[in-house]
């Protein structure tokens, strides 16, 4: 009997080691560019994995919308099809309610100050419950978006007037058009010759996504720095696709991801630097508003505020909760990146 004891043990400990020396083999899928500065950081958060685990995590890594357009990606995490996924919130609306009230205008000057709000643990534990069937693994926001144009500048909320708008999410086409625009519905490769057609006289978008991701520079006049919105992503896991994971792999992924939120912030600001640069250079006048049309204009996203956060608590959904969580976040974060004041 005490041999048998010794065997089964033995068995047991040879299965074990086998199963902690095993091979996993993950996809991450992402619809933006290997060169954008947020792949690269997915590339190396990967790199860093399967090095610290000594090759027991592996990655295959798809960059460019090769699985799909952006409004597929959260359900290629949910279904197993990808293990990974990079998700715009705004590119399914109304799939993350309250998520998407960090996308309300003027809530935040940067990218920085965005992200570390957006992963605030009282934020995230009220906006994690909203995505079902994945893991959210971090979250994060680009830098505040510009009013881009083509022929002719916007100084005044009258400017708007009219005008066909490209809005890179449902809620910023609602921001659009209650300041007097015509928001029109592209995807965002269209944008460079929905402009040069004259189909649309604009886009709302950041610095990054205006001279890097889309190179819309010789498509542009002017632009006019209101850093009006910010739009909210997510990096999401399948859950048996974690759960697969032995327990120490299971810890290795969730440590990789504490405390990085400035770090990705950063990445996204030095983009919208670099964007900008880029802008300048290919000739676009950059303008800003007077104090008073400024505050036209942030008065019209308190507005829009107001109403999408009636629209939560009408609808039985703890908006107000949400919004208290951001602007506790905000004070405690304070005013960090560019675009802040202090």
């Amino acid at each position: 009997m005490k041999l048998k004891s010794i065997i089964a043990a033995a068995v047991l400990s040879a299965v074990g080691t086998f199963a902690s020396a095993q091979t996993h083999d993950l996809k991450i899928a992402t619809f933006v560019t290997p060169k954008h500065g947020m792949s690269k950081w997915i590339d190396g958060w990967a790199a860093s994995l399967e090095e610290k685990s000594e090759g027991r995590l592996k990655f295959e890594i798809l960059h460019g919308a090769q699985m799909g357009p952006p409004p597929a990606y959260y359900d290629l995490a949910s279904n197993g099809q990808a293990d990974i996924t990079w998700v715009l919130h705004g590119a399914t609306p109304g799939r993350f309610k309250l998520t998407e009230i960090s996308n309300m205008p003027y809530l935040f000057c940067s990218a920085e100050q965005a992200t570390r709000v957006l992963n605030d643990p009282s934020v995230r534990a009220l906006t994690d419950p909203e995505h079902r069937g994945v893991k959210v693994l971090t979250t994060f926001m680009h830098p505040p978006g510009q009013i881009n144009m083509k022929g002719g500048p916007v100084l005044a909320l009258s400017d708007l007037e009219g005008k066909a708008m490209r809005p890179p999410s449902k809620t910023v086409g609602q921001l659009i058009a209650m300041l007097g625009g015509k928001p029109v519905g592209l995807p965002p490769t269209a944008m460079a010759e929905a402009l040069q057609k004259g189909t649309i006289d604009g886009t709302m978008i950041d610095y990054g996504g205006a001279g890097l991701a889309f190179q819309l520079g010789p498509f542009l006049t002017d632009i006019t720095e209101v850093y009006a919105y910010t739009s909210s992503f997510a990096l999401v896991m399948n859950p048996d696709s974690f759960g697969d994971l032995p327990a120490d792999l299971q810890a290795m992924v969730d440590e990789s991801l504490v405390g990085i939120s400035p770090q990705i912030g950063q990445i996204w600001d030095k983009l919208d630097a670099i964007g900008k640069d880029v802008l300048t250079k290919a000739g676009v006048n950059i303008h800003t508003l007077s104090d008073e049309e400024t505050a036209k204009f942030q008065a019209v996203g308190a507005a829009q505020t107001a109403r999408y956060l009636a629209s939560l608590n009408d609808a039985g959904l703890p908006g107000d909760d949400v919004m208290a969580a951001i602007k506790a976040a905000i004070e405690v974060v304070g005013p960090v990146g560019p675009g802040c004041q202090s």
